[in-house]
């Protein structure tokens, strides 16, 4: 295992204005959030939308401009597995912010049953996925082997970064944009297909082989070249989104 391990913060425009230029310019009809939290990237939809996560503390009125809001208090797991969020919104999702545990496996579970109630051209957005130190980057929040040497010993992204190189590996055939969008980067993923169950077939597989990896193993630097960053600036606009998404 190497040690320690830090690029450059990134320099975007922060996470919640990509989300924010995405609802305004692409105007999604349906949007599903895990990790609603307090709802602050949930005020941003006036889709039909569906907000999950084990213990809201919506601080405001998230239902401002929205013809429907379902409000599901509990594990994303439980959700998909007891509900089905195009029967609730009665089309497929259009847009999707997947922001829950920040545990690889789990994240890798969001996508897959996520990508079933969607659209190819849908989008499915994940927070958290572009760390840029060692210590962001640890999968247990109470590792603190770097907190002493991270510029942000507070942060904890977890290790759902191991998610965009399962699915580099197994799909491929993904559009997948990666946002220099701090704090700890956006990645954006369409050209779904829903009835694939490349990734549900071969989940105990992609666990097995990412589960103990951390990101020293590959390399920060290494990791940043392979994802081939976009700067949020391409995306501020229709004519830059329009380059990549579309509903």
């Amino acid at each position: 295992m190497a040690g320690y391990e830090q690029v450059t913060d990134h320099k975007g425009a922060p996470y919640h204005a990509v989300l924010r230029s995405l609802h305004a310019t692409l105007n999604p009809r349906t949007y599903l959030e895990i990790g609603t939290l307090n709802g602050a990237t949930l005020k941003l939809s006036t889709a039909k939308s569906i907000a999950i996560d084990p213990k809201f503390q919506v601080d405001g009125n998230c239902l401002v401009g929205k013809p429907a809001c379902h409000f599901f208090q509990m594990t994303s797991d439980q959700f998909f597995r007891d509900h089905s969020p195009s029967a609730l919104l009665g089309s497929e999702i259009d847009l999707a912010f997947l922001d829950g545990m920040h545990l690889f496996e789990y994240l890798l579970r969001d996508f897959i049953n996520t990508e079933r109630h969607c659209r190819p051209n849908s989008i499915i957005a994940m927070h958290d996925c572009i760390p840029t130190d060692s210590h962001v980057a640890r999968r247990s929040g109470g590792d603190q082997r770097y907190s002493e040497t991270s510029p942000h010993p507070e942060w904890w992204a977890g290790d759902v970064w191991k998610v965009l190189l399962a699915l580099r590996e197994f799909r491929p055939e993904l559009t997948i944009v990666s946002v220099d969008a701090p704090p700890t980067g956006l990645v954006l993923v369409s050209n779904l297909s829903p009835t694939s169950t490349v990734l549900s077939d071969s989940y105990f597989e992609i666990v097995r082989k990412y589960i103990d990896m951390e990101i020293s193993d590959i390399g920060l630097e290494k990791y940043f070249a392979e994802i081939n960053m976009t700067p949020t600036a391409k995306l501020s606009d229709l004519s830059g989104i329009s380059k990549y998404f579309w509903l």
